[in-house]
């Protein structure tokens, strides 16, 4: 089921759902894939969410109501493929310790967990990218098990150092800039997903799935981690 609505002169919006889940992240990343290649010359850009995907179209191509009906053929006759592959996985090493990690201390404590426990926790999942957020490869995932899980902070960071790894509720993500922000810090990646690598621009798709791999102090260094 889905549901068609406008969201501007030259956009729609299609909401598959209202609560956001992995089946519907993985729904979503098949109807967007699928919207792509059907109507590629007409789409101007595709931006897949939680429950939703924004689409802009070339209204000179065709009238609003007209994009629509063609949207419409191609979900009506779309038979969603569930497509899970082990190799597609998205490894991203962590250096998971203080030293990186501002808010770790303290959730430790509050969860009532040692450094091993959490670590496990956290990297033993393989979780699903929900969205894309303020750039390309700030990818926010879900779920973080039940026993990590952490509200945003009430005072948000004025900067958080690119690579930082967080948790807000019960998602996790990788600040890929220097920026503000209110979510746990809990460790950090040497990896640059900053657009000074243009393959970041299609490094996270929604629907890909994200793996952690913890590493220690030195694999961090060597990999080019910064302190």
């Amino acid at each position: 089921m889905f549901d068609i609505k406008l969201a501007g002169e030259n956009a729609i919006i299609i909401y598959f759902g209202d609560e956001a889940s992995p089946e519907l992240a993985e729904q979503i990343a098949f109807y967007t894939e699928l919207l792509h290649d059907n109507l590629d010359d007409l789409i101007i850009d595709i931006v897949p969410s939680y429950t939703s995907v924004l689409i802009t179209y070339d209204l000179n191509e065709l009238s609003h109501q007209a994009f629509c009906n063609q949207v419409s053929q191609v979900l009506t006759k779309a038979i969603f493929v569930k497509q899970k592959h082990q190799s597609d996985i998205i490894e991203i090493p962590v250096f998971y310790d203080h030293e990186v990690g501002l808010d770790l201390k303290r959730i430790l404590v509050e969860k009532d967990l040692s450094l091993s426990e959490f670590i496990e926790l956290h990297s033993q999942q393989t979780y699903l990218v929900y969205a894309i957020g303020f750039s390309p490869a700030f990818a926010f995932l879900a779920e973080v098990d039940q026993r990590i899980q952490m509200p945003r902070l009430s005072t948000p960071r004025i900067q958080i150092p690119a690579g930082s790894v967080g948790i807000a509720d019960k998602q996790t993500a990788v600040y890929p800039i220097d920026s503000s922000g209110g979510w746990n810090i809990v460790g950090r990646t040497p990896v640059d997903l900053s657009l000074n690598n243009y393959e970041n621009l299609k490094r996270f798709m929604v629907g890909n799935q994200v793996q952690f791999k913890p590493i220690d102090r030195q694999e961090y260094l060597y990999l080019g981690g910064k302190l």
